[in-house]
């Protein structure tokens, strides 16, 4: 094959910038319109005082050998916000169901029909979802959309921001937005419209050579009926209840 000239894979490389809708030109580390568009998805995200949401995801496990493998999973979410939760999770390696009604969380494996519950001092569903991650290192899939809007502070932690450009997710006109933290990327896009949802995002882990990537794509319903019973969980007769071992317990002895 001819070799092309260096030129025109130069004019090449800046068509296809300027036809995803970024420009050729330098832009600055950090966008203040980016840091705006994140502000408020964040401030109507704490609007919702009651929604239901369908996630689809995609995570990359990196092999010891340097492969890496992409498994899918779901989470099926009922809120009423502050403090009420119910999660139905789905994976390619376990099926969970997470419950918080305000004064205990309790995680459920329906499979094996183990549970376990612990109360929590926690009066949000975030809170308690932080103190789930740090006590027991349960890790929630989808924690960043009760997190956004909540610590003004974050931003400081954002070293590089930048809009791409539209997009369509499903259909629906959405804003894409890239930034840069420490050890990670991440990509947002957001629904361009007085409902400003984030309808998918990516994050990069930087500080691994296989830089494996997290994915998620979100439906949303805000204006749904949710039973209060949802959030509470009641064991069934060939449930077995089982005890959570923090993270800084002692091991027993072998």
């Amino acid at each position: 094959m001819q070799a092309k000239p260096k030129f025109l894979i130069a004019m090449t490389l800046a068509g296809l910038a300027l036809a995803g809708g970024l420009r050729a030109e330098d832009k600055p580390a950090v966008d203040p319109a980016a840091l705006k568009a994140l502000d408020r998805m964040g401030a109507y995200l704490r609007t919702l005082k009651t929604f239901t949401l369908h996630a689809d995801d995609t995570r990359d496990d990196v092999l010891e050998s340097g492969q890496t493998i992409q498994f899918s999973g779901t989470v099926d979410l009922e809120v009423q916000s502050p403090d009420r939760m119910h999660a139905d999770i789905q994976t390619d390696r376990k099926s969970r169901q997470m419950f918080f009604d305000g004064k205990n969380f309790t995680l459920y494996a329906p499979k094996v029909k183990f549970y376990a519950s612990v109360p929590t001092s926690a009066t949000t569903i975030g809170g308690m979802l932080d103190n789930i991650e740090n006590k027991f290192g349960i890790h929630f899939p989808i924690v960043d959309i009760f997190r956004w809007g909540v610590d003004p502070c974050g931003a400081r932690d954002i070293k590089a921001a930048m809009q791409v450009g539209p997009s369509r997710i499903s259909g629906q006109l959405t804003d894409h937005y890239a930034f840069r933290q420490e050890g990670l990327d991440w990509q947002i896009w957001i629904a361009r419209s007085d409902a400003p949802l984030p309808l998918r995002y990516v994050i990069t882990t930087l500080d691994e050579p296989a830089q494996p990537q997290y994915t998620v794509n979100l439906r949303w319903d805000t204006t749904p009926r949710v039973d209060d019973a949802r959030f509470t969980f009641t064991p069934g007769k060939d449930d077995h209840r089982i005890e959570i071992l923090a993270l800084d317990a002692e091991q027993p002895a072998k």
